[in-house]
């Protein structure tokens, strides 16, 4: 009889479930709250909160980089669950998430150079469930590792079958740096700044008429104009 067959140890030290854990939890989850407390929130709308609540539940969205300082702007993280990559990177995320407050869904879109071991297809439908339930989705738009900035036709499936509507969100920071050669243009957030809060929606996207290709474009589109007002609301520029 052949030795039982045991799991292999991740290759590098940080991919271990333990210290993605930790870093998670303790450095970025620390991190991002030391930002939150000594920051000022500007947001527009100043109601989106309260006026989101008629809507409820709903799907949030953000670009992919722009999502980490949205997890403390939002006032009651219990009502909230996130779609979290199962990339070692995103377990880290999930820890943070889940030392705030939120509920955690593991999976993230197929794309042409990502298609295995995303758990796509579990995490559909474990979306729908938690809309099901009353719970407010947030997921990011776009889909590692293609061009940021390109609408998840799965996020257009998701309000599709579900009928809840859609939000577009972005946060921005007044002291920060822009990671511009990263694939998702990673934004970079610093404590003591201006945190400049936007978003836009709701948008129902359940008329069969209308093409989910053409859904996502008008999507794309939303997401800029929010992240350009969460910058100008960041930067003391907005109109």
């Amino acid at each position: 009889m052949s030795a039982p067959e045991t799991e292999e140890a991740p290759a590098r030290w940080i991919d271990r479930p333990g210290v993605r854990n930790f870093l998670g939890r303790y450095l970025i989850g620390g991190y991002i709250r030391f930002v939150r407390m000594t920051s000022r929130v500007v947001a527009e709308p100043s109601d989106f909160w309260e006026s989101a609540h008629k809507d409820w539940p709903a799907i949030a969205v953000s670009w992919h980089g722009q999502s980490n300082l949205a997890y403390v702007v939002m006032p009651d993280p219990r009502q909230v669950a996130l779609l979290i990559s199962m990339h070692p990177d995103g377990q880290m995320m999930g820890a943070m998430a889940r030392s705030l407050g939120y509920q955690t869904i593991g999976g993230s879109g197929a794309s042409e150079r990502q298609m295995h071991g995303t758990g796509g297809l579990a995490a559909f439908r474990s979306m729908l469930k938690t809309l099901k339930s009353g719970t407010t989705l947030f997921a990011t738009a776009d889909i590692p590792p293609e061009p940021g900035r390109n609408v998840s036709l799965g996020m257009i499936a998701l309000a599709r079958r579900s009928g809840r509507p859609v939000y577009a969100i972005a946060t921005a920071t007044s002291r920060r740096k822009i990671l511009e050669r990263v694939w998702d243009k990673m934004q970079l957030n610093f404590p003591f700044s201006t945190i400049g809060f936007s978003c836009e929606g709701p948008f129902y996207m359940t008329d069969p008429a209308v093409s989910d290709e053409s859904y996502a474009a008008d999507l794309a589109k939303s997401l800029d104009r929010v992240l350009a007002k969460a910058f100008a609301l960041a930067d003391g520029t907005a109109i």
